[in-house]
């Protein structure tokens, strides 16, 4: 587990190092992050982000969540967006997908829908 933070966060590492194979949890983490900015792209006009500006971290039961920081954070918050996520990782191979969703605005339409 080498990494100067250019991909990992610290909480991502600390995540990893307590798994009972390290490696693959991070080989995890790191196809959640490429999913996202695969998902992202096909959007258009997303800013660019680093790797660390895409940390994942875990919900009560263990599932896998988005932390989006920056820039990125803002974009999809202004446009509303959400994103889902599953890792995947077993016999050396990791993989993720990720789902992005429009939420709901307060006036009841979703992120690039225009009341009629």
């Amino acid at each position: 587990m080498r990494d100067s933070g250019a991909v990992f966060t610290g909480r991502e590492r600390t995540h990893c190092r307590s798994r009972p194979d390290p490696d693959a949890s991070l080989a995890g983490l790191l196809s959640a992050k490429e999913a996202f900015i695969k998902a992202l792209s096909s959007m258009g006009g997303a800013p660019a982000c680093t790797f660390p500006e895409i940390e994942v971290g875990h919900g009560p039961a263990g599932q896998p969540r988005l932390r989006l920081h920056g820039q990125i954070a803002r974009w999809c918050q202004e446009r509303n967006i959400a994103a889902e996520l599953s890792i995947s990782h077993t016999g050396g191979m990791a993989g993720a997908v990720v789902v992005l969703l429009a939420r709901p605005t307060t006036s009841g339409t979703t992120s690039g829908e225009h009341p009629s």
